[in-house]
């Protein structure tokens, strides 16, 4: 037992240091925005993700030359989507600074600009999707994956 305190001492050490040398290489502004999304609650990362998921699929729709109904019978649950997430996180405070809100306020302020000046009814130029959905995708990425439904949770998938 004596002779475990030692090593046990110096493993100690060993991960305190790591943990400062780690700090120190990586950004303060990226640690804070690491912790600041740790304090966001469930509802921002739920709606985040709905609102990520579904302008993809409407986007990446939109690319495939569909009929102006079919645009916008797929666009509906994206603008539903984005209404929600706008309604409560564009301006939150503690989601301002976030990668993935940061991502998709851009996206979405940059989609708003286009219909704005080109009308509601138009359609996205290919610059201008694939401009929205890289800034979806880097959105996508920097957001948690989703909690396991009750399903997979009791079917173990």
């Amino acid at each position: 037992s004596r002779a475990a305190s030692p090593r046990r001492d110096f493993l100690a050490a060993q991960v305190v240091a790591a943990v400062t040398a780690t700090q120190a290489l990586v950004p303060h502004d990226a640690w804070a925005a690491v912790e600041a999304s740790l304090d966001l609650p469930d509802d921002y990362f739920k709606k985040a993700r709905d609102a990520v998921k579904t302008l993809v699929a409407s986007l990446e729709f939109e690319a495939t030359n569909p009929s102006n109904a079919d645009r916008f019978r797929k666009a509906e649950p994206a603008k539903e989507a984005v209404k929600a997430f706008i309604k409560d996180w564009a301006s939150a405070p503690a989601a301002q600074g976030e990668r993935a809100h940061d991502d998709i306020v851009l996206a979405v302020r940059e989609l708003g600009e286009f219909y704005k000046e080109n009308g509601s009814r138009s359609r996205l130029t290919a610059e201008t999707r694939e401009s929205v959905l890289a800034k979806l995708y880097d959105a996508r990425e920097a957001l948690p994956p989703a909690p396991p439904s009750l399903a997979d949770r009791l079917l173990g998938l």
